[in-house]
């Protein structure tokens, strides 16, 4: 996808006004504009991090939605900064999971070797952005397309 601070300021508007109407619909909280969101151009790796210890805790065999939605939260509801080591550590104790241990293995081979697998793979089948879910190899990509996913997982289901 294309970052969201590289679009023109029509877009970047419009992502803002759907967020906020589904943060109404989901009855969920969320700053429109969170203070440690990507604004400009910052070393590649900066987003991945958070990723990469959700990696780290799924091949611990840890909770690895559970953190994953804590980091999001964090990132998006609570205003701390997911790319800062320390805010990962102290989200993951505060699960009950090593932190310290999550986020040193982060860079570590397997974490990475993951990572690249999971980017491949995910380029192989056309994946551009975040959700994506993929069902029989047909595309369902963006939360207002859950309704196309359901109808189709019905569809299956009486297969």
């Amino acid at each position: 996808g294309i970052p969201l601070h590289t679009r023109p300021q029509e877009r970047q508007t419009y992502h803002a006004l759907e967020l906020a109407r589904w943060s109404k619909r989901l009855k969920m909280p969320i700053n429109l504009v969170p203070r440690y969101y990507r604004k400009q151009a910052l070393p590649s790796d900066w987003n991945k991090l958070p990723g990469w210890t959700v990696i780290a805790a799924q091949q611990a065999g840890l909770d690895a939605q559970a953190l994953s939605h804590a980091l999001l939260k964090a990132l998006w509801v609570e205003e701390r900064d997911t790319a800062d080591a320390s805010v990962r550590v102290e989200i993951a104790d505060s699960l009950g999971m090593p932190g310290v241990e999550l986020v040193t293995a982060e860079r570590g081979d397997l974490v990475q070797a993951a990572y690249r697998e999971f980017s491949e793979q995910a380029r192989l089948i056309g994946v551009f952005g975040s959700p994506t879910y993929v069902i029989e190899a047909e595309r369902f990509w963006g939360q207002d397309r859950l309704d196309f996913l359901e109808e189709r997982l019905i569809e299956l289901s009486r297969i």
